[in-house]
């Protein structure tokens, strides 16, 4: 690749301009999700090749996997409140789903799985809520 070329200079701004939207729409997407597994399918976007060298590409990159790290943990948390606040009879199938859903935090939320245990059984051993 030509990086003193002109035209690959201007095609690489066009593509760098075209993530950065790809980006943006698929934050916008991220803070609307309500499930782990759509978060999970939108955190993992490819940096186009010609852009794997772009330091601005790659930070987009990261911030959107932050977005996406952040929206993950706020559901999660959501759903351990839930669990704290159900009825002891419902509570184990909420657990269950909860455990379940947690197996859907792969690729660049994996990290999160043993936060959310931890979370839960502070939860469990504080008595619930305040956490």
């Amino acid at each position: 690749m030509a990086m003193h070329d002109p035209a690959e200079k201007s095609l690489i701004r066009m593509e760098l301009r075209r993530f950065a939207a790809h980006c943006d729409n698929q934050e916008g997407l991220i803070q609307r999700a309500d499930t782990l597994r759509e978060l999970a399918r939108l955190a993992n976007i490819p940096l186009p090749y010609r852009l794997a060298e772009q330091h601005e590409a790659k930070d987009l990159q990261r911030h959107l996997r932050l977005a996406a790290e952040e929206r993950a943990r706020d559901l999660i948390q959501e759903r351990i409140d839930l669990c704290m606040r159900a009825d002891p009879d419902h509570r184990d199938k909420i657990k269950s789903q909860m455990f379940e859903d947690w197996t859907n935090l792969t690729g660049h939320l994996g990290h999160l799985r043993p936060w959310a245990k931890i979370r839960f059984d502070q939860a469990e051993q504080g008595g619930g809520l305040g956490l």
